[in-house]
């Protein structure tokens, strides 16, 4: 920063009083402007690793977990696994740290660790969370180096997040049916089931996902119930028309469920069912932007 000081106040030839002013400007808001952004570029990513060599050489890492730089990560005891929200990139690392490849990621992904009754129990799989690609890695690879600059959090085997106090055991989940992406992550494992063609787990989300549709239902109805309560006349009617055309979107998608379930009970073909389940969450969608217009 120094010679970026003296460069300027050569340039400008100052006088005595001038180079004083130049510093000052320099010392207040230049400089510390570029430190921020320095620093805002640096917190604003983060480099998750999975080691599958956990003997590096250099360090002894434990195999087929995930860590946030040097630090272990521990997994809650109903964690399977971990979602990151619009991760950057990857890439696979040999054991001196090389890159054998790299490429973007276009959605979400999780990144599952091996547990007793989770989804894969010897080692850890990084895969979209649509199920539509797993990133397996190549001969010679030692680890993934995960970019992210999103938020993440484990989940269970089913994409699921906890909402407890202390998260100690099974009586502490509770699923928050008006959380909209709550509801959207189990259609997103009804649509992984499909593309597996895994027809156990189908026959499973489509009863979990079902209830959470009609739970999910009750308590927009009892919201507005609620909220009309102390509405005037005229916000009730200013917002029958938002809240009704919400709630259609919504028992849009429990048709198109009820469609998934029909083609492929009917189909030899458990991928038939694909198109319909995706447009359940295309129903949902509009479902939540209609019922978030009306604050």
């Amino acid at each position: 920063m120094n010679k970026l000081s003296s460069f300027l106040i050569n340039q400008f030839s100052a006088r005595k009083a001038d180079c004083n002013n130049i510093q000052s400007i320099l010392s207040k808001t230049i400089i510390p402007g570029i430190m921020a952004l320095s620093a805002y570029s640096s917190a604003s990513m983060a480099d998750y690793t999975v080691w599958y060599n956990g003997d590096t050489g250099w360090a002894t890492y434990q195999e087929h977990q995930l860590y946030n730089g040097n630090t272990l990560l521990i997994p809650p005891a109903w964690a399977c696994g971990r979602k990151f929200s619009t991760p950057s990139y990857y890439r696979h690392l040999d054991g001196y740290y090389n890159t054998l490849d790299s490429a973007d990621f276009w959605k979400d992904i999780y990144v599952w660790i091996p547990k007793p009754g989770c989804p894969h129990t010897s080692e850890s799989v990084i895969e979209y969370t649509d199920g539509s690609q797993t990133f397996s890695p190549p001969i010679g690879a030692a680890a993934i180096e995960i970019t992210a600059n999103h938020s993440s959090r484990w989940v269970d085997g089913e994409g699921r997040w906890l909402y407890c106090a202390n998260c100690s055991g099974s009586t502490d989940f509770a699923v928050k049916e008006r959380d909209w992406e709550i509801i959207s992550e189990a259609v997103m494992v009804l649509k992984k089931s499909i593309f597996k063609k895994d027809i156990a787990k189908f026959n499973d989300m489509v009863l979990h996902t079902k209830k959470l549709l009609t739970s999910f239902e009750e308590n927009m109805n009892d919201d507005i119930k609620e909220a009309n309560v102390t509405r005037s006349k005229n916000d009730k009617y200013r917002l029958a028309n938002i809240e009704g055309a919400a709630l259609n979107q919504l028992s849009m998608a429990r048709k198109q469920l009820d469609q998934c379930i029909h083609l492929a009970g009917s189909s030899r073909m458990l991928s038939d069912a694909y198109p319909s389940c995706e447009l359940i969450l295309e129903n949902l969608q509009r479902s939540k932007s209609l019922w978030h217009s009306r604050n």
